[in-house]
């Protein structure tokens, strides 16, 4: 007698389950905002977008003829009648692309990845009520620390070199970062970014240098998108937030000079205009900074950063005047040449103006580090010249003007000063010359004292800082 037949038991898929769910090989209730799974387990809920059937499936041609009466009801059809659906240039929602993430200190589309392209979408992507939900809810994302961060955490507090601005506030900054870290985790994770971006940067296999440079690009992306989401909900002068939020826009300034300079090395000499819009990038990131700092500075001048701001607060916070320089005698003549050129130059007032407001800044930057001690000097001169150069001169520099481009390789006399500060290294020497081979003989004359400078390759900070002579 044969045996039994056993029934399988039936089971109700859920075709429209959150993402969480179907990872997990589980039944979702398809409950929303969140599922029930989801809700017990206290994980982020997240649905898929529904899948819209095409206009093609709907209305694809049946193989077999149509009735006469079926034709002539379609051919009589008044156009009131029709649905959407009938039109044929009409578009599904699928058709839509979403827009690329942007970086949230600029105007400009950001050069890195955008945020799902980086992460699977179970990583850190918010819910759907997140937008409608308090900050203390939008901070509540899942942490997902690995043992790789954890070994970037602690390569921060091994490594020698001086980490962030300034030299000597590594703990401080990295004690802050960790106290801040559940209620505004960008911090932390662009912390870790920076840190991975070092250990790419002194990574001797060019395999671990990818790999450490992946993973610098995923923290950062992941640290943007929270910050992002979080401020939204906060207005710009919150004073409860003024610390982390400084502390992110300072490190996220640094982290995409590095990036910039880094590219230098490998564009400078094939893609010019890559090569310069790439500053130009970065010179748009660093006004962010600016805007994110301004309107809770006094405030930060007397909380706990205070140490962290004095440096550059008692060497001259705000730039002076040409006027009021040249009376100084403390003041450098490294930018003297540039003053000349644009006396002689026959640009636009407006081009004129904009360029030389730049050569203002840069000369403040040389003179910040002069009058800044050693190692502080570097990343602050430096940050200086490209936070506070002014919108017009990057328009300038990014239509290639001879004029502006010069005054970059005079920036880049400026980053060689600071070779010795792990982010820079030998970029500016990269910047000087590439700028050099650029423009050729024509420009020779004011391009001669920034190839001296690389050239030499002193040592002697006070010499390399110190009065150029005529080309």
């Amino acid at each position: 007698m044969p045996p039994p037949k056993t029934h399988r038991r039936s089971h109700r898929k859920s075709r429209n389950g959150c993402v969480e769910c179907k990872r997990r090989h589980i039944r979702c209730d398809e409950r929303r905002p969140a599922c029930a799974n989801c809700a017990i387990a206290e994980r982020t809920c997240v649905f898929p977008p529904a899948a819209a059937p095409s206009s093609r499936q709907r209305l694809s041609p049946s193989p077999r003829r149509p009735s006469p009466r079926r034709q002539a009801r379609a051919e009589h059809q008044s156009p009131s009648t029709r649905t959407p659906w009938d039109s044929g240039d009409a578009r599904t929602p699928n058709d839509a692309l979403p827009p690329r993430a942007s970086h949230p200190l600029s105007s400009e589309p950001s050069p890195l990845p955008s945020f799902g392209e980086s992460f699977p979408p179970s990583y850190d992507t918010p819910s759907s009520s997140s937008a409608a939900s308090s900050s203390s809810s939008a901070s509540s994302d899942p942490p997902l620390f690995t043992a790789e961060h954890l070994a970037l955490l602690y390569h921060i507090t091994q490594t020698e070199d001086n980490f962030f601005i300034t030299p000597g506030q590594d703990f401080h900054v990295l004690e802050i970062a960790l106290r801040f870290a559940s209620s505004h985790p960008y911090l932390i994770d662009q912390v870790l970014a920076l840190s991975a971006l070092h250990k790419a940067t002194i990574a001797t296999a060019s395999h671990d240098s990818r790999r450490f440079h992946r993973a610098a690009t995923e923290l950062q992306t992941r640290a943007i998108a929270r910050f992002t989401r979080l401020s939204s909900l906060l207005p710009p002068e919150d004073t409860e937030s003024s610390i982390p939020r400084f502390l992110f826009a300072a490190t996220l300034s640094l982290h995409d000079l590095a990036d910039t300079l880094s590219s230098v090395r490998t564009l400078h000499h094939s893609q010019f205009h890559v090569f310069v819009n790439r500053f130009v990038d970065c010179f748009r990131i660093h006004h962010g900074v600016r805007a994110v700092i301004r309107p809770i500075w006094q405030h930060l001048l007397t909380s706990e950063l205070e140490p962290l701001l004095t440096s550059t607060q008692t060497a001259r916070l705000h730039p002076e005047t040409a006027a009021a320089r040249a009376q100084d005698a403390s003041a450098g003549h490294e930018c003297r040449a540039l003053y000349a050129l644009l006396d002689t130059s026959d640009l636009g007032p407006v081009t004129v103006t904009a360029c030389r407001d730049a050569v203002d800044q840069l000369q403040w930057a040389f003179d910040l580090h002069r009058n800044l001690p050693a190692p502080a000097a570097g990343p602050h001169a430096a940050s200086a010249f490209s936070v506070t150069v002014s919108n017009d001169y990057v328009h300038v520099l990014r239509r290639l003007q001879p004029e502006a481009v010069v005054v970059l390789a005079y920036y880049g006399v400026l980053l060689h000063h600071c070779k010795h500060y792990w982010i820079f290294g030998n970029a500016g020497a990269f910047v000087v010359r590439a700028i050099a081979q650029h423009l050729g003989a024509y420009w020779q004359h004011v391009m001669a004292w920034p190839l001296r400078m690389v050239d030499a390759d002193c040592e002697d900070m006070s010499v390399l800082s110190g009065q150029p002579n005529d080309p």
